[in-house]
């Protein structure tokens, strides 16, 4: 069966309304099609009786299988002991599928699954305290954290009592059934015998071959839906469902438009000067492409009116697709069905995709399809960028030529085409729209093509159209290169375009993906984190960074913070490394504003912009005006000055888990030795003999104009020291020093001022002071606006705020964060157990930093609440600022919990494995291994997680009491399991090969090779 969107012939297509009132194409085979409409749905969840398979041939196990595949979860219910069952069940279903396989009593709580060897595993025992059933348990556990709402859940049972027979042959006696089961209310019953279940099942299958491409995922952990069309969510949903790939980003507003829409595409590195007050740079807004007008017999289509039976929105976050169903019968009575698909290429950046199909369900007439490039966009804040537009329509596509006011060109073309019901894979596309009437037209701003296409009843039109987008800062002849390009496109089969970007996402998934058995919603909230973050990133772009809301919305303008380096890019260090590579020689490039603003403010070396756009200069507005119409003064700009240790510590890290020494010889020493050149003049030396670093603010930006702020402290002595370290170890080039003018006396400068900066640990209790002073402020705790209408500090003022002990959000929690070795293990709890019950988490940066400190510290409830509250951040939009694009900050914090956290990732000394690895080659370049302290959490049964180390992929893999990794590259490394902080045994892993340890008791066996062939 054909898809929708290939090249090549399909049959007649016909309408099925499920249960749920949502549609369905459906192509089925002869057998199929006499089943009831209610089945031709794509359902994620399928419970059946198993007593079913008795009958059925081979063929319902094989199908099964595919579904499995798919993505379903389906779950076989028995009167039959269950293991019996799951042993039945293993020569039909292959072991990778079984992870979505479930096993359960009809009559009773027993329920198993598999693990990911495919082997069962026991999930509820027989007899649970609160006598809940095993069908209530696997709600609960697996199907509705993955929100697969009732609609999408289908329960089939014997069709006759002769056929209620268990699979042995014996009578069912009094077992209850599916259809008599309560939790199973509002899902789609259906009854089977032999023959009818596998009609059921091969429909199944057959209706994601039909659609295609367009078909959203079965498998609900990689889907994120929004169904209906809600006026006062929609910003927020064009930020959640927004598509992106680094060089470009475009939020998922409606093709058609609203009155509420916000379109907006993002050209990542691109700024010109907002209409806030301040006027500070915004990322410019690109003309919008995605704009796809549908009439139908003259009437517009649109979801905002009435006559909208369905509409449903998903983000495929495995393939990278938006994709969108709409059943709507406009006010003439027709009714037309509509799919559409939007893609941003990951395969090539300049590639934007979408794709089209209408299908007329009652009348044969016209259609009129507008597609446009529009330059009328402004900023949120106002701004129209765009000096004025060039429309070329003799030229070959459409082809749209636009001027900013600050210089920047870009050529955007954009062709529109028909797939034809008969051609053959590898045939060209045609030029022209076949049947149909176009023209093109062109305004002061805007260039359209507009056909008018003959639709006849129960036959879907397909149409698709490649944009692309070139810019000035790419080539100095954007219209040029955009032309070729598309011309390059039009040549091509939409399967391939299409396939060229999935096989670019499925490439990043295998370095990025995780997973979680026993937790599947933060499994799917860290997907969405994951897609986010890959989506974010050009590893071929120095010259701009990740802003703090992605290339999802406008918020911040699209300023870059701290955010990046400390929560952003830890995740590419570890998955995807040339682009952190490339944020970080960013932050090179904008060298030159960091020491302009440290000598504006009477300093050495450089110190960061707290807001950096562009040009590295400093971007935070000296003032904002409130909702309630008050100016108030921002100090971040002037006093936050930790960024540029977080900065430095980055650099540092990304050096130590990759090995990139070209980068740590040049542009990273330049990094480090002007950050620390800055601590150094910045630092005052006290009569108490510490030297103190006064008038900051640090990550609680409750509390300005502190003194001896922990984290900056603390932070620029690692700054400093490791400064230190690589001038006096030879590591900078000749012409890095040379260039910099370095004194020979600095690095001894440097280790003093570090050695005497006052770090804030109370001797009698360990506690680390978050600043001086505050100790001494009044006393707060969190628990006592726990049920709060809004933030803390508007509730409390801010004389109240900077009086009392409330912090803003992980403050000396996140310095335990990132400096876990330096704090003393004696102090590291009593820390937590501090500060934790007095932060407001007024940040979405917060939650994941406590996360990550309180998995570490094997703190479970507070793991598990803090890792539940940073997924919610944009999934729940608990910020309530989701409109403004997605907390990315907090979606790299989530991984690091996941892998410094729960996984327990670190570094060891070689020094410290020379015991355990009395054999093993000297490396000299691998002066660290890479360790494992696992810490998983209650009900995760195992967890993967990928981590690149070194040129070096290494596949982990947690387990209660066990650990195995798996190596892939070209030479040996070392890795280390810990236990409470000590290496308990390490071994040099060979690429190609899988190695296991085991907690037996209290003793952790020595590393073994499990490879199998």
């Amino acid at each position: 069966m054909s898809s929708l969107l290939e090249d090549s012939a399909t049959g007649p297509t016909v309408l099925a309304r499920g249960g749920s009132g949502s549609p369905t194409i459906a192509n089925a085979p002869a057998a199929a099609v006499k089943l009831p409409a209610e089945l031709h749905h794509r359902f994620r969840f399928i419970a059946i009786d198993a007593r079913l398979l008795a009958e059925a041939a081979d063929g319902a196990a094989a199908l099964l299988d595919v579904l499995l595949a798919m993505g379903v979860r389906v779950a076989l219910f028995a009167g039959e002991a269950v293991p019996h069952l799951a042993r039945r069940l293993e020569r039909g279903v292959r072991a990778e599928n079984r992870r979505r396989l479930f096993l359960g009593a009809l009559d009773g709580a027993e329920l198993h699954g598999f693990d990911r060897r495919g082997a069962a595993v026991a999930l509820v025992a027989r007899a649970e305290p609160d006598g809940r059933s095993a069908i209530a348990a696997l709600l609960d556990q697996v199907i509705a954290p993955l929100r697969i709402e009732p609609h999408d859940r289908l329960a089939i049972s014997p069709e006759s009592r002769e056929s209620r027979e268990s699979l042995d042959g014996a009578p069912a006696g009094g077992a209850r059934g599916l259809r008599d089961a309560p939790e199973l209310a509002g899902a789609v019953h259906a009854t089977a015998g032999a023959q009818r279940l596998s009609e059921i099942l091969a429909l199944q299958r057959d209706l994601d071959r039909e659609l295609g491409p367009l078909a959203a995922p079965r498998d609900a952990a990689w889907i994120i839906e929004e169904p209906g069309f809600d006026v006062a969510r929609e910003h927020e949903i064009e930020s959640l469902l927004a598509i992106a790939n680094g060089y470009l980003g475009s939020r998922a507003s409606l093709p058609e438009g609203s009155r509420v829409s916000r379109p907006a595409t993002f050209i990542a590195g691109a700024f010109e000067p907002s209409a806030d007050v301040s006027r500070v740079p915004e990322l410019v807004i690109a003309p919008d492409w995605g704009r796809l007008n549908v009439a139908i017999e003259g009437e517009p289509f649109s979801a905002e009116t009435g006559g909208v039976l369905h509409h449903h929105r998903a983000l495929d976050m495995r393939r990278g697709v938006l994709l969108r169903e709409v059943l709507r019968r406009d006010e003439g009575g027709h009714l037309i069905h509509l799919h559409t698909l939007h893609a941003a290429s990951l395969a090539n950046r300049h590639v934007l995709m979408e794709a089209l199909s209408i299908a007329p369900l009652n009348f044969t007439g016209t259609i009129r399809v507008d597609a446009i490039l529009s330059g009328d966009v402004k900023s949120a804040s106002g701004a129209a960028h765009w000096a004025g537009f060039a429309a070329d329509a003799s030229a070959k596509s459409l082809l749209l030529v636009g001027h900013t006011h600050g210089g920047l060109v870009t050529a955007m073309t954009s062709h529109l085409r028909e797939l034809p019901e008969q051609a053959a894979e590898c045939s060209s596309p045609p030029e022209l729209l076949e049947g149909a009437r176009c023209e093109r037209t062109t305004g002061a701003r805007s260039i359209a093509e507009r056909c008018d296409v003959g639709v006849r009843v129960a036959e879907p039109r397909r149409l698709f159209r490649t944009t692309t987008l070139h810019t000035s800062r790419d080539t100095p002849t954007p219209r040029e290169a955009g032309e070729a390009l598309q011309a390059e496109l039009s040549s091509r089969t939409t399967a391939g375009l299409l396939g060229e970007h999935t096989r670019a996402w499925a490439e990043r998934w295998r370095h990025a993906d995780v997973e979680i058995d026993g937790a599947p919603r933060i499994e799917r909230a860290l997907r969405f984190a994951l897609y986010h973050l890959i989506g974010a990133a050009n590893p071929d772009d120095p010259r701009c960074s990740i802003g703090a809301r992605g290339l999802s919305g406008e918020a911040y303008r699209g300023h870059v913070f701290w955010d990046t380096e400390t929560f952003l890019v830890p995740f590419y260090t570890h998955c995807y490394p040339e682009a952190a590579r490339a944020l970080l020689l960013y932050r090179h490039r904008t060298l030159a504003g960091a020491r302009r603003k440290a000598k504006a403010l009477g300093y050495e070396g450089a110190l960061y912009a707290w807001e950096s756009a562009d040009t590295g200069d400093e971007t935070t507005p000296p003032l904002v005006v409130t909702p309630f119409g008050e100016v108030v003064r921002v100090l971040s700009g002037e006093q936050e000055h930790h960024i540029s240790a977080d900065i430095a510590y980055a650099v540092h890290a990304y050096v130590r888990a990759t090995g990139d020494l070209d980068f740590q010889r040049g542009e990273g020493a330049e990094i480090l030795i002007e950050t620390a050149r800055f601590w150094a003049s910045r630092a005052e030396l006290g009569p108490d003999g510490h030297a103190h670093i006064r008038r900051v603010i640090g990550p609680d930006e409750y509390h300005e104009t502190v003194d001896d702020n922990a984290f900056t402290n603390w932070m620029a002595r690692y700054n400093l020291r490791v400064a230190a370290a690589i001038v006096r170890r030879n590591v900078a080039r000749a012409d890095v020093l040379a260039r910099l003018d370095l004194r020979p006396d600095e690095p001894d400068r440097w280790c003093d001022v570090a050695d005497r900066l006052l770090l804030g640990i109370d001797p009698q209790t360990g506690l680390i002071e978050q600043f001086a002073g505050y100790f001494g402020l009044a006393p707060f705790s969190i628990a006592d606006y726990a049920v709060r209408s809004a933030p803390v500090d508007v509730l409390l003022g801010r004389e109240r705020t900077q009086a009392c002990q409330v912090v803003k959000q992980a403050d000396v929690v996140q310095l335990i964060a990132l400096l876990w070795s330096a704090v003393p293990a004696s102090a590291r709890r009593d820390n937590f157990l501090y500060y934790e019950p007095r932060t407001a988490h007024g940040s979405s940066l917060s939650p994941s930093a406590h996360a990550l400190v309180a998995a570490r510290l094997d703190l479970h409830a507070h793991a598990e609440r803090y890792f539940e509250q940073t997924a919610d951040i944009d999934l729940g939009n608990t910020m309530g600022n989701s409109a403004g694009g997605v907390h990315i900050a907090a979606m790299g914090g989530l991984w690091q919990a996941v892998a410094f956290g729960v996984a327990g990732v670190t570094r060891v000394p070689r020094s410290a494995l020379s015991e355990a690895l009395p054999h093993a080659p000297p490396c000299p370049d691998e002066d660290e291994a890479i360790g494992i302290e696992p810490h998983l959490l209650p009900g995760w049964r195992h967890l993967k997680i990928p981590i690149t180390w070194r040129g070096r992929a290494l596949e982990i893999h947690v387990e209660d009491g066990a650990v195995e990794v798996a190596l892939e590259g070209s030479a040996p490394l070392p890795i280390c399991l810990l236990d409470a902080g000590t290496p308990a045994c390490a071994v040099l892993a060979e690429p190609g090969r899988r190695y296991a340890t085991r907690r037996l008791g209290d003793r952790v066996t020595p590393w073994e090779e499990v490879t199998t062939c």
